[in-house]
Order: structure tokens, then sequence, then C-alpha cells
């Protein structure tokens, strides 16, 4: 009787986490023709099911504030959809003595799915670290090698914004800003009294129809994720572009343990633990 030996799948690259940077990453890669596979340690997200932003106080077990008045270190059990500063069975650890808080969220698109969205640019001065203030060592590369790829993410995600020549706030490929409100309104005429340089914030919240995409309603619950992709996230932009191609694999609930390096030191593959079995990939 013939021995069936079954090899793996072998993709072009794999990506570890579907955050910020892997979500962007998979879809330049599967558009460009590249077959990717991608690690996610946590589960699979639907916003319209795992995003809480439109959801009630009494629709929650313990009506948002969670046991004993606390969930999820102080956020409330509105907070979308998975994260924590500790996470039992993370191996990660500390220096003794020292104390090192890092929120994570095993999810896919990770805490993409609820920051707070801020986008700014690197101006000029801050490639210049050593050069301006004697600290740490300058970049290798300067403002305006980065600047194509800063007008690129701007005109792929949607950043709202205006142009007013500050030089430590680069101009971008902006949306117009939402209106201010009554007291932003107060604040920017005693700004402009006491010269003081006062400007909308730039988000990465689009404020009208933007490649496919509704614009804000302005519901104010960013914090628990946006189920119109509104606010730009992994799991809603870059990934589903991504899949689109159809060369584009997920596997959730996969932690990476060790990358596999060749003879030439170059990396072949990845181990990972399937967290439901507990089983060595």
């Amino acid at each position: 009787m013939a021995q069936v030996i079954r090899s793996p799948k072998v993709f072009d690259v794999c990506i570890i986490g579907s955050g910020a940077a892997g979500g962007t990453a998979a879809k330049v890669l599967t558009e460009g023709g590249l077959n990717l596979v991608m690690l996610e340690a946590g589960p699979p997200v639907n916003p319209l099911k795992d995003y809480k932003e439109h959801v009630w106080p009494y629709q929650l077990p313990h009506r948002g504030a969670g046991v004993g008045g606390k969930a999820m270190e102080d956020f409330g059990e509105f907070l979308a959809p998975n994260g924590s500063w500790d996470i039992a069975g993370e191996p990660y650890t500390t220096a003794p003595g020292s104390r090192f808080r890092w929120f994570r969220s095993r999810i896919v698109g990770g805490r993409t799915n609820h920051w707070g969205r801020i986008a700014l640019r690197f101006a000029p001065v801050d490639f210049q670290g050593r050069s301006t203030d004697g600290m740490g060592d300058d970049w290798p590369i300067t403002y305006e090698d980065v600047r194509p790829y800063y007008d690129k993410v701007e005109t792929y995600i949607g950043v709202f914004g205006t142009k007013k020549n500050v030089s430590s706030a680069p101009d971008g490929v902006f949306l117009p800003p939402p209106k201010m409100r009554c007291t932003e309104t107060i604040v920017k005429k005693a700004c402009d009294k006491l010269n003081i340089i006062c400007i909308p914030s730039r988000l990465a919240i689009i404020t009208k129809e933007h490649n496919g995409r509704a614009p804000c309603h302005y519901c104010a619950q960013c914090g628990r994720g946006c189920m119109s992709a509104s606010n730009f996230s992994s799991s809603q932009v870059p990934i589903p572009d991504a899949e689109k191609t159809g060369r584009f694999t997920l596997i959730t609930g996969a932690m990476a343990r060790a990358i596999t390096v060749g003879e030439d030191g170059k990396a072949e593959a990845v181990s990972y633990i399937d967290k439901a079995t507990r089983s060595d990939k």
C-alpha cells in the first residue's frame, strides 16, 4: 500500500499579525500578485455582531460597568471588541522592578478596531533627532523620502484635516474636517487671540463617501468599533481588499511560535500553535 505524504501549501509570504502593518502589507502584496497567508493569534471579527457601537447599557451583562464596577481595566464593557493590558497565557514578562503596560487586542484587525484614529505625519525635524537636540541618531532617510508613501496611505484610508503649513504637523491629502463644536469655537477664538496655533486634528475618519465606505454619522462611539467602516480599521479596509484578490489566506487562533531559518539565513517558514487544539503547526 502506497504511503501518502501531505505537503503543506507553500505561500510566497507569511504575515504574522493582522493589525495596521499586517493588513496594509497584505493588501499591497496580494494586489501585487503574491500568494499570502496571515497568522492571527485571535479570533475573526464580525463588526455587526462584535462591535458595540450602538449597544445600550441594558443589553450588557453588567449594564456596562463590569463585575464589581470594573471591566476591561476600567474601559467598561463597551470597548470593541477584545483587548486588555494583561491577557492570560501571553508569553510576555517584564524585568524585576519595572512596569511596562502594553494594551493588546487578540482579534483580526488588532487595536485598529478601537484606536483613536489620530493619523499624524512625522515632521522633517523628527527624522533629525541628533542634529536638532543631540539625542539618539538621525534617521538614514528624510521626510521627503517618506512623503510619497504618506500620500498613498492617506489617499487610500481617508484622513480628515486642513492644510495650514504648520512645520511640526506637515500637510497631507485630507478630506474636509467636521464643523467645529460650540466649545471648539471658543477655544479657537482664544488661541487666535493669544497667537497659538489651533487646527483640527488629523483623524483617519472619513467625512464623505470614500472608496466605497460610508461617511461618519457622528455617533461619537468610536471606541466601540465602527460598523460602517467610516473609521479606518485593518479588519474592515485593507484585509477585505486583500481577500478580493483570491490570493489571501487568513488563519485565526494561530499563535506564532518560531520562525524557521534556512542555511542561507533567510526565513523559510513559521511554526505556530493552534490555540484551539494546542497543537504545533
